[in-house]
């Protein structure tokens, strides 16, 4: 009869390879790929479709009362509020994970990818909130123009640049693991660990460039988009961690199937699934943002409730999945 199995992290095992961070000479090609995903986060939304090209027209924080359009509505600011408090409630969840589905309980296995788990919710949780209030209160193009709004909506859109941070973080957390340490036949390849000051160059940049304006455009909600697709380096890393596990649910072999005292049966299929759409399910708004905001009659209250609907199975399956993530970890066995 096959039942939990939890191990004491293993010391230096022969048939287990020692972690391979990332070393400090790759820095210079981190800081190219950091500045060619600025690039492509920029120039790649207006490029997708027509309705895209007119739809993301850049500007530095300087609205007009031609292209400028800015929704006021309930539908909008409200659901904005309710993500909020979704994102608050999972990102509390999370840092609270410290006992395992198992009773195991081992706060120092699971406290890195906690912190970080919660840290991501909780700048969701910012970006949601200054978007309502912004929307709320805002409702003139003059008001538009103020740097009340720029502060606010710089908040609300560095939050979403900033959150590579904390997501990153998690991959590497991840790939520390679950992959760094893992006997061989567990793996299908290797993954390095990347630094998480990396991670603050990568963040801090997009954060900086939206903070001067580099991903404003007359649409302020278009600003949303070009911000979420900095969060392709960090999502596709966390992506390419788990692929390149060999996850064997198969009850026999159980407790022999080890992964940095971590056993697979911790982490089931349907939170593993879930980890996937949910980084994966916010890149198709890219292009049907300027589709239903260019081709229908629907109006922009009704959009953004459409979009925000999409952002809270996305981002709820991210708190879902890594909340079971962060029990697994406590699965650990402390050494006696």
């Amino acid at each position: 009869m096959c039942g939990p199995s939890h191990v004491s992290l293993p010391k230096a095992l022969p048939h287990q390879c020692s972690p391979s961070p990332v070393p400090l000479h790759y820095l210079p090609l981190w800081i190219i790929l950091t500045l060619a995903s600025k690039e492509v986060a920029i120039y790649l939304p207006p490029s997708t479709s027509a309705a895209a090209e007119k739809t993301f027209l850049r500007t530095s924080f300087k609205y007009d009362r031609v292209d400028t359009l800015f929704d006021n509505t309930i539908l909008t600011w409200g659901t904005d509020y309710a993500i909020g408090a979704i994102m608050t409630y999972l990102a509390i969840r999370c840092i609270c994970a410290t006992t395992s589905q198992w009773g195991m309980r081992n706060e120092g296995a699971s406290r890195k990818l906690r912190k970080t788990s919660a840290a991501l919710l909780l700048l969701y949780t910012i970006s949601v909130l200054a978007g309502g209030i912004a929307h709320q209160t805002f409702t003139t193009i003059d008001s538009l123009n103020t740097n009340s709004f720029r502060v606010l909506w710089t908040i609300c859109v560095g939050t979403v640049t900033a959150a590579g941070l904390p997501m990153g973080m998690i991959g590497s957390e991840l790939c520390r693991r679950l992959n760094a340490n893992a006997d061989e036949s567990k793996v299908r390849f290797r993954m390095p660990i990347i630094p998480d000051s990396f991670w603050y160059i990568y963040a801090g940049y997009f954060t900086l460039t939206c903070a001067l304006g580099g991903i404003s455009y007359k649409r302020p909600a278009c600003d949303i988009f070009a911000a979420g697709a900095s969060q392709f380096v960090p999502t596709a890393y966390n992506l390419l961690v788990l692929l390149s596990i060999r996850w064997d649910d198969a009850c026999a072999i159980e407790a022999k199937s080890i992964v940095s005292g971590i056993t697979i049966r911790d982490i089931k299929i349907p939170y593993r699934l879930m980890f996937y759409v949910g980084f994966l399910s916010n890149s198709p708004l890219l292009p049907v943002y300027p589709a239903l905001v260019q081709y229908t009659q629907l109006p922009l209250g009704v959009v953004n409730a459409i979009l925000h609907l999409n952002l809270t199975l996305s981002w709820g399956m991210q708190g879902l999945c890594l909340h079971h993530f962060c029990k697994a970890m406590n699965s650990v066995k402390q050494a006696s």
